[in-house]
């Protein structure tokens, strides 16, 4: 079986595509998925340099978003039957390998509407963003809202997911250009940081306190420079630290506007919880419809791993990247 495996050698972190690798065992409550398509997350990445180890420890099987065909179900497997489409999340990686077995509560069934390619390219970066918006953040018609990395993966569904909640959606970039896509999905104020300063261009459209929900990923200055602009009351949610941690005194800063901070790690929502069944039928609906966008900025083949990687490290990618298993 072929994959992309993750060693570590003495403090190094190296990643090669293995010809040889066994194909997995199937526990009981186990499907085992045909892949066809794997995600990359910075996640992925993040596992590849060693800046985010996996708890399995190393060697590792790279990858944790993937699409693909059921070919065997485990003894106890209820929901799903051998020849499904499906798309899910690997809490014990491997996703970026042609055969993979996982629980079937990691699993989410394909409407035949969705192509394995856009279950690949949803999965993660628009049920993060729904649940961003919907289950942690219940966002409202007439919210004011911040998304920072506005055109990234996740906050592309982000604004496209507010927008349909009918809140007005403000957003910020760190790579000029990257304004474009957001604008395009109906986001009604885009500002590049590296050029404008925000806070000010923000408060000067919309008056002051003017953000009732904000979503960041960005974490460090970014994050800290966005408390003035909150409301009382408001909500401050996190799903990342692409820039760095905040500062130490998040603390201090939540307390002078009574706001609340979350932090957001999908792995952490019940799969079997209906929050989560809500979430899956409402997106399949939406992309069958045409009404939520989908963007896969490029698909690399297994063996074309290590420009993936670059690419998505560039973080100039607008979009969705795909690693073609097969």
């Amino acid at each position: 079986m072929q994959g992309i495996q993750i060693k570590k050698i003495d403090d190094n972190f190296q990643r090669s595509l293995e010809i040889n690798l066994p194909k997995p065992n199937l526990a009981n409550n186990e499907i085992l998925v045909d892949v066809r398509y794997g995600g990359l997350n910075y996640a992925d990445l993040m596992m590849c340099n060693g800046s985010y180890p996996h708890p399995k420890g190393y060697p590792l099987q790279a990858g944790i978003e993937f699409s693909g065909i059921i070919v065997k179900c485990g003894s106890e497997v209820q929901k799903f039957s051998v020849g499904d489409r499906v798309a899910g999340f690997s809490e014990n990686a491997g996703a970026f390998s042609e055969f993979l077995s996982v629980p079937e509560d990691s699993v989410t069934k394909l409407i035949d509407e969705v192509s394995l390619e856009n279950g690949a390219t949803y999965y993660v970066q628009t049920t993060t963003a729904f649940h961003l918006l919907n289950t942690i953040g219940k966002v409202q018609a007439n919210d004011i809202v911040l998304i920072h990395a506005i055109g990234g993966g996740v906050g592309l569904n982000l604004t496209q997911l507010a927008k349909y909640a009918g809140a007005t959606v403000v957003g910020t970039v760190g790579t000029s250009g990257k304004e474009k896509r957001p604008l395009e999905c109906g986001a009604d104020l885009v500002l590049d940081r590296t050029k404008q300063d925000f806070t000010y261009e923000i408060e000067k459209k919309f008056g002051k306190n003017p953000i009732r929900l904000l979503f960041d990923s960005t974490g460090a200055k970014i994050l800290n420079s966005s408390f003035d602009l909150m409301q009382n009351l408001g909500h401050v949610i996190s799903y990342g630290e692409a820039s760095g941690k905040p500062y130490d005194n998040l603390w201090s800063q939540l307390v002078l506007r009574s706001l609340t901070f979350s932090r957001l790690h999908i792995g952490h929502i019940n799969h079997q919880s209906e929050e989560w069944e809500h979430a899956q039928i409402t997106i399949q609906e939406l992309i069958k419809n045409g009404e939520l966008k989908l963007f896969t900025e490029h698909i690399f083949s297994l063996k074309d791993f290590d420009s993936a990687y670059h690419a998505l490290d560039s973080r100039k990618v607008a979009g969705k990247i795909l690693i073609k298993i097969k």
